[in-house]
């Protein structure tokens, strides 16, 4: 098998691109594929559905137990994985390179190789690499890739390899992989049309793909598929569409353990009636979502258990606010949300469960990203108190008949997920 971990100097260096560009060539080579996500970010593994949906690696939330466990699961039965890193090589959790892209280069024990963007850069850019193959020598920083390159890079590509370094590409600018950008990051993949052919011709020309192949052989030990719960009919209804799609691929594995998941989309009209429910984040914000909030409230009253995240909560509050201008939501939860122009939250969240609730238990990691605030009731009942902003002064997870929803995006690896949300009441 092949693993390698795509990694940048820092954000914005291109490293989405090139990991998209190396999985579609490979996938034009005949290689399965599975492409991953170190972080916690819901948006950039969206890019890779012409492959398949990115997998999150992020050893904050999952442990570095956790971070082996489920690259093992994923790449079983596949020939090369693709590691997409988060920011700058060393950037993690507080100033350290805990949960960073060489974190978990270094908890899988694969290569990495460094994007630069190269603009407006000639020597400097051999001085910045050796600063990073240098900076630990744990992370086997196996060679770079220059991207936004000029025909003046393939000089210096040369430079490169006469001290020895590897070049595995030098791309120039190209519009075919660009991808325009939002409050919450790049758009998402469902909404960029690609001819991953096209880009995979893009890759081959480019890049040196059969180097890459060279350098990142590895072996890892088989993993045993724990057994799959019995769902006994029990159906677990999961919007999914350009509206709500913050999944991590984990959460919604664990999930099919306890039933079926069945996904519909409210944009397009579609309201699945089923006997559980979790809505993850999104942009309910950009859409008219009135008839999935009159749908899914009555559910709620009708005491379905119902599981939202972030997006998820709004759909479930009273009304958003948006510009000024007043939406009303579901009504399930006593809380009115206002976007704002200015960040609100991000990082990552600790969690205890403070309140016996349908879904969990004990205590939790997760993270908070969003650009607005919540005005819950005085009287509205807390399922959490966290280390975070959550939705007012640390608690969240708003409560109300068999509803939970709250701002933090939990990775059910960090938690324990309770049975008994499948009683009948």
């Amino acid at each position: 098998m092949h693993a390698f971990v795509v990694a940048g100097t820092h954000s914005g260096t291109g490293k989405t691109s090139v990991s998209i560009a190396i999985t579609a060539a490979l996938m034009k080579r005949g290689l399965r594929v599975q492409p991953f996500k170190v972080g916690s970010d819901f948006i950039d593994p969206s890019h890779y559905s012409f492959c398949e949906w990115a997998v999150n690696l992020d050893a904050f939330m999952m442990g570095e137990d956790g971070v082996k466990k489920s690259f093992l699961k994923w790449t079983a039965g596949k020939d090369a994985a693709i590691i997409e890193g988060v920011m700058g090589l060393f950037d993690g959790y507080k100033l350290s390179d805990f949960s960073s892209t060489a974190h978990v280069a270094r908890i899988l024990d694969v290569p990495v190789v460094l994007v630069m963007d190269v603009r407006a850069m000639s020597l400097s850019a051999l001085a910045l690499f050796e600063g990073f193959k240098n900076f630990d020598p744990r992370v086997k920083v196996v060679g770079v890739v220059f991207n936004n390159a000029t025909p003046f890079h393939e000089r210096l590509a040369r430079v490169f390899e006469d001290k020895g370094y590897r070049v595995f590409g030098v791309l120039p600018k190209n519009d075919m992989l660009r991808v325009e950008s939002r409050h919450l990051g790049l758009h998402l993949g469902m909404e960029v049309e690609r001819d991953w052919r096209k880009i995979a011709e893009f890759a081959e020309q480019h890049i040196d793909i059969d180097g890459l192949l060279e350098v990142s052989e590895v072996e890892f030990e088989g993993f045993e598929e724990e057994p799959k719960e019995e769902g006994r009919g029990f159906r677990i209804g999961i919007p999914f569409d350009e509206a709500f799609s913050f999944y991590y691929r984990d959460n919604l594995s664990i999930l099919s353990k306890y039933g079926e998941l069945v996904f519909f989309s409210p944009l397009k009209g579609e309201a699945v009636e089923c006997d559980a429910y979790y809505i993850g984040g999104g942009y309910p914000e950009l859409h008219d979502l009135s008839k999935f909030a009159r749908f899914i409230g009555r559910e709620a009253v009708d005491e379905k258990p119902i599981y939202g995240e972030c997006g998820g909560m709004m759909v479930l509050s009273r009304k958003i606010v948006v510009n000024g201008k007043e939406r009303r939501m579901a009504g399930v939860l006593d809380v009115d949300v206002e976007f704002t122009p200015r960040l609100q939250a991000l990082g990552y969240v600790r969690g205890e469960v403070v309140r016996d609730n349908p879904f969990f238990h004990g205590s939790f990691k997760g993270h908070e990203f969003h650009y607005s605030r919540a005005y819950p009731d005085q009287d509205v009942r807390f399922a959490f108190k966290t280390d975070g902003k959550g939705m007012v002064d640390g608690w969240d997870g708003a409560m109300a008949y068999r509803t939970l929803a709250g701002y933090a995006h939990i990775h059910l690896y960090s938690t324990v997920m309770l049975d008994k949300f499948r009683e009948k009441v």
